[in-house]
């Protein structure tokens, strides 16, 4: 953690001096993000390790806990950063955001590292990894998991809908990101209060349907209803915003909390990165679905004819995740090969 730390600070320090060159800059940029992500990985592991330990009746408190942490950093972010780029330029804001894998780096050598003689040998935990992952108390979980972040998205055009046709400002779009990330803090204490100790499936199955109905009430903004009831753009993109982003915190924190109850002893890091691998690629399969879909519309960044077209279309492959609950069974002990796997 501590060397992928610097190896970070180093990028971004670098960042600002490198030659406007398109390949150089992403380079660059990638190798910032892949020091990030590895410390990452390690930290989430840490956190496995740690909710493991947690009984029934305070399961998913240490998941809620480091997400109300993460969406504060993306608040404090938010603001800090549109600050320190208006008073400081560019390359200063770039070599300040570089102290903060620094930061991480001196946290990380406070972690307590435990020492033991054992040896890992890469083949053995191959072995124990997909033994694990052919429990259908993992795969199950993991296909759910997949088929929630894999729908097609259209978020990419609602920006240039709200830019090129709603004519929102820049100070609009940024009380638009500050007033996500408190609802998505507000929305993990409050699972974090009151949902915990209820069943997964029930909380899934709520929130996917009241995302469904949200969704497409999205359409009266396309339409421009809400002006005929009298509700002005911003306010009815920002009330949208604050409760689409609500629910969907009730359908991520479970997929989190879930990830990390169904990893066995041993594997615990490796196979919580795997499933979080998973919805990072459905995330890019969503991405990618919702340009297709978007280019067959014929919707582009000053053609918005289509849109309510795309938008229902989008919506209705929302409903297969809905229809997918039964692959997120009551939690049950996933057994592994290895006699010290079980759980």
């Amino acid at each position: 953690m501590v060397i992928m730390s610097f190896a970070t600070c180093f990028m971004w320090i670098l960042l600002p001096f490198v030659p406007h060159d398109e390949f150089l800059i992403t380079l660059v940029m990638t190798l910032a993000s892949a020091g990030l992500c590895f410390t990452d990985v390690m930290a989430d592991s840490l956190l496995v390790e740690a909710a493991r330990g947690e009984n029934d009746k305070n399961k998913g408190i240490i998941q809620s806990w480091a997400w109300i942490m993460r969406f504060v950093g993306g608040l404090v972010a938010s603001g800090a950063g549109a600050l320190a780029y208006d008073r400081l330029g560019s390359s200063q804001t770039f070599l300040l955001n570089s102290m903060v894998p620094v930061v991480i780096a001196i946290v990380a050598m406070f972690i307590p590292d435990k020492q033991t003689s054992e040896t890992t040998d890469w083949r053995e935990t191959s072995g124990k990894l997909w033994s694990a992952i052919r429990q259908p108390t993992i795969f199950k979980p993991a296909l759910f998991i997949f088929l929630i972040c894999v729908t097609p998205g259209y978020g990419g055009v609602m920006t240039f809908f709200y830019e090129r046709e709603l004519k929102f400002t820049a100070n609009e779009f940024g009380l638009l990101d500050v007033m996500g990330y408190i609802v998505s803090i507000m929305g993990t204490m409050i699972y974090k209060k009151w949902l915990r100790n209820v069943p997964f499936a029930k909380v899934f199955f709520w929130a996917l349907l009241l995302s469904f109905i949200l969704e497409n009430t999205l359409l009266l903004l396309v339409f421009h209803t809400n002006r005929v009831i009298g509700i002005p753009d911003f306010v009815f993109a920002l009330i949208e915003r604050v409760v689409i982003t609500l629910v969907g915190q009730f359908i991520s924190m479970p997929m989190v909390v879930l990830g990390a109850r169904v990893c066995p002893v041993g594997v615990e890091g490796t196979l919580y990165a795997l499933l979080m691998s998973i919805t990072n690629m459905g995330d890019v399969v969503s991405s990618e679905w919702g340009s297709l879909l978007t280019s067959m519309f014929g919707v582009t960044a000053t053609n918005f004819n289509n849109l309510w077209k795309l938008m229902l279309l989008c919506n209705c492959f929302d409903l297969i995740p809905l229809f997918s609950i039964k692959l997120v069974r009551p939690e049950k002990k996933a057994v592994v090969s290895s006699p010290e796997m079980s759980i």
